[in-house]
């Protein structure tokens, strides 16, 4: 067995156990990015989940970047089973560990075949066919955040675990993305509302698709691409209901029983 099958296999079983994150250490710790991204294409392989149904960007701030001490963000799968829209129901005893994040998620057109070039963001929206309001399931398994270690963030897929598409945006192409808000309703708690463009979607989008390009991934129409959280990352338990609502009145909705 190669080491970054056994360490695939070693992530996979503290699934099953519903052990709590920890970074990997001695010989269980990949010794490069591309090494921990080998892990991951074999968690996916194992997870007996089925086929990919799109991708997550995780660290896309430069703050996390610095303070994890990476250069660039993280990629992580998003299985096609994990991917829901409109309003969906979990529950909580099912994750050791269950964060929020809101965003905008992205479906890839059918020009994404057709990639000669790497892609810019003047002309990112021609591989755009949807847009949608986002909450991010984060199966974070009750990590500390603190001393958070990249290369194992990468072989447990980057904490994926599903995602909640809202109504899509019908008139996206003529929105100007600097007035879209994303409004927050958690609970009997106040609204809280920033603009969508507060965590770089477009830029993370174009990063995103041509790193998974120059990795020899196979983009297909139709995949979601959702590309980083307009607030902190937050617990959520059982009774909490969460609306991420737009300004354009488009809504996804997330209940944890």
């Amino acid at each position: 067995m190669s080491k970054v099958e056994k360490i695939a296999k070693y992530v996979l079983e503290q699934h099953k156990k519903k052990k709590t994150f920890t970074n990997l250490t001695a010989d269980l710790r990949p010794n490069s990015l591309e090494e921990a991204y080998q892990v991951q294409d074999i968690f996916h392989k194992i997870a007996n989940r089925g086929e990919l149904g799109g991708y997550k960007i995780a660290l896309s701030s430069k703050v996390q970047q610095v303070h994890h001490n990476i250069s660039s963000p993280l990629i992580g799968g998003i299985f096609r089973e994990d991917i829901f829209y409109g309003s969906k129901k979990v529950q909580r005893d099912n994750y050791k560990g269950l964060g929020i994040e809101i965003e905008l998620g992205f479906q890839l057109s059918e020009k994404i075949y057709s990639i000669r070039k790497p892609i810019q963001l003047k002309n990112i929206k021609t591989y755009i066919k949807e847009v949608y309001p986002v909450i991010e399931i984060v199966n974070d398994r009750n990590a500390n955040y603190e001393g958070l270690d990249p290369l194992s963030l990468i072989c447990d897929n980057a904490w994926s675990g599903g995602v909640v598409l809202g109504q899509n945006l019908s008139n996206w192409r003529d929105l100007d993305f600097s007035m879209l808000y994303s409004n927050v309703l958690w609970g009997k708690e106040s609204k809280k509302s920033t603009c969508v463009m507060d965590a770089d979607p477009f830029e993370n989008l174009c990063w995103l698709l041509n790193t998974l390009i120059n990795r020899g991934k196979l983009l297909k129409a139709g995949m979601i691409i959702i590309t980083g959280s307009v607030f902190l990352i937050r617990q959520a338990y059982s009774g909490d209901i969460i609306r991420h609502i737009t300004s354009s009145c488009n809504k996804a909705e997330l209940e944890v029983l």
